[in-house]
């Protein structure tokens, strides 16, 4: 429907001029050329400055600024990167009329989805931020934008599930954390880490689907043949068949039973592999199972080609400690049915603890066992073992991620938290014997980061003193600063409502404190894993526990380039010098 609004006399215009006109929340450009008046938006998308400013010759707008230049009757972009409005002109009794009604939504979306993607294309935030917001306006849920993000992301994964499609989904649940007018935010960093991941890559080749019935007999024989497929790296064979799988609408959780075996069968790529399969089905359950296919099946090449972390040399002794209590993982599960069942009275959760932050492999693995043995609900040993991990990124010296010698860093001990909050959700969803060995696999991980461990007898390790504050705020202002100390002592500290410490943490996470795409996919990562491992602890005093953990790790200074290391590294290489087969890899 046309809305005309009169906006100047014909005679304000004096020829070859222009003239701004404001209605309502419309910045418009008015322009009289020799063929009539034309109307535009008077901002140029590239940086907002003012189009009535620029030049005008042959029917083509230029801005002044940096020279994009555009087509007045139509508005559409001849050198730059996005279109601008134009709008209907009538000129009346030497009036000026502009129709400054709005295209309905159904007509415009289109345009900007397609608009969205060309930003992706063109690693263009600014044009990527601006049409996440249009869309928002327009009344376009963030999870459409996050399922258009996807639709750009996942076929263009070269090697299957990665950070960007993780970042994805921990960001559009990060949305709820800002208020309407930045709600958009945690989803526009997503999708230019996506963009910057996957810019310019073709598509990957996938295998077609093939009938499971067809091709195993039958759709439980086809289960079954999944992770061996996984283990033998028959990453085509595997791939399709999840494919076919899907389309035959075999239910989510079967196939989520099907995948977390195949991902518990080894500890699979340092965690990776459980993490991205808790992000695929947390992903799909907010752009609809509709995209299962989009998403379920780059897990397939992630999966085959992630390192089989327990056929490594420092992962012997855990192996032995953890196949000596396979044969029994059928029976623990059974007995112990799920998250609603509480712990024993006698569980030593302090001691339990300690045998994982500062015993050997063998005590980790032991006192888990013994843990299980004596009834210990499964839940209970999580809560521990999120405490544990916690502990570990409190622990860790900010010294050595700052030491460009050396390729261990921030990221080897942050992947302790979110394991283990991708293994809760796992246990949850799935409480089998498959998925309790992967609570085995977190107590190792635990435990073998210790090597991480800040030990310099120079230094004081103490715990900061709580700096006690009812404003969560503090806790965004440490991080900005890069104070770690204070922001460990404003949470530990803090005594107003959670809601508002989480919120800090979140914001601070969803902002530019980090540049590289990978770290940036790990500080929303940790931030996240941190808020739910929080909740999950309920209202105990040791609660805040990850929040802190996550609040150090965001507020560290923290080494984002590899250029000197990597440098290091190819000397090494090119001398002929094997890397140690040792255990400890701490320099």
């Amino acid at each position: 429907m046309s809305q005309w609004v009169r906006a100047v006399a014909v005679d304000d215009i004096k020829e070859g001029g222009a003239k701004s006109f404001a209605y309502s929340d419309k910045r418009i450009a008015l322009f009289r050329t020799a063929r009539g008046v034309f109307a535009t938006d008077n901002r140029c998308p590239h940086q907002g400055y003012a189009l009535v400013r620029g030049d005008v010759r042959d029917g083509e707008l230029t801005c002044a600024w940096h020279n994009w230049k555009f087509d007045l009757p139509t508005g559409g972009c001849r050198f730059g990167g996005e279109n601008i409005r134009s709008y209907p002109v009538q000129v009346r009794d030497g009036q000026v009329y502009l129709d400054v009604a709005d295209p309905p939504a159904e007509v415009i979306r289109p345009e900007l989805f397609a608009s969205l993607n060309a930003a992706m294309d063109d690693l263009d935030v600014g044009r990527l931020a601006r049409d996440a917001l249009r869309l928002q306006r327009i009344g376009t849920p963030l999870s459409d934008v996050v399922r258009e993000g996807v639709r750009y992301a996942a076929p263009r994964a070269e090697y299957g599930w990665d950070h960007s499609l993780a970042t994805l989904t921990d960001c559009l649940r990060m949305s709820q954390f800002f208020t309407e007018s930045l709600r958009a935010l945690p989803v526009i960093q997503g999708l230019s880490v996506a963009a910057e991941d996957q810019v310019r890559r073709p598509a990957r080749q996938r295998p077609d689907p093939v009938d499971p019935v067809a091709g195993y007999g039958s759709v439980d024989a086809a289960l079954l043949a999944y992770p061996e497929l996984v283990d033998a790296e028959r990453a085509e064979e595997a791939e399709a068949l999840l494919r076919g799988l899907i389309a035959a609408g075999v239910p989510a959780p079967v196939l989520r039973h099907m995948l977390l075996t195949a991902v518990t069968d080894h500890f699979l790529a340092y965690g990776h592999s459980m993490i991205f399969v808790q992000k695929a089905f947390e992903l799909l359950d907010g752009i609809g199972w509709q995209e299962a296919d989009t998403v379920l099946s780059p897990l397939v090449p992630e999966m085959v080609l992630g390192t089989r972390y327990d056929k490594l040399p420092y992962m012997r002794r855990f192996l032995r400690a953890w196949q000596g209590a396979e044969p029994e993982l059928t029976a623990l599960a059974a007995g112990l049915p799920g998250a609603g069942v509480q712990a024993g009275g006698g569980f030593d959760q302090a001691g339990f603890r300690r045998a994982l932050t500062d015993g050997s492999p063998e005590e980790a693995m032991t006192a888990l066992a013994g843990a299980l043995r004596a009834g210990t609900a499964v839940a209970a040993l999580i809560d521990a073992t999120g405490l544990a991990a916690a502990e570990r990124l409190a622990r860790f010296d900010i010294e050595l991620d700052l030491d460009d010698t050396n390729e261990c860093g921030w990221l080897d001990v942050t992947h302790t938290l979110t394991y283990l909050n991708a293994l809760r959700w796992a246990w949850s969803a799935d409480p089998s014997p498959e998925v309790l060995r992967g609570l085995f696999h977190a107590a190792w991980f635990v435990q073998w980061t210790g090597q991480f461990d800040d030990r310099d007898p120079g230094r004081d390790h103490g715990r900061p003193r709580p700096h006690q504050t009812e404003d969560a705020a503090q806790l965004h202002r440490a991080i900005i600063r890069r104070d770690p100390e204070a922001a460990v002592a404003l949470v530990d500290g803090y005594t107003g409502p959670r809601a508002e410490l989480e919120r800090s943490l979140m914001q601070a996470a969803a902002e530019d404190h980090s540049t590289a795409p990978i770290m940036v996919a790990h500080v929303v990562k940790t931030a996240r894993a941190a808020v739910d491992e929080s909740r999950a602890l309920g209202e105990t005093p040791q609660s805040a526990a990850p929040i802190a953990a996550a609040a150090r790790f965001l507020a560290s200074p923290k080494r984002e380039r590899f250029v000197y290391q990597s440098t290091l590294d190819a000397i090494s290489t090119l001398r002929g010098v094997p890397r140690p087969d040792a255990e400890q890899v701490r320099p």
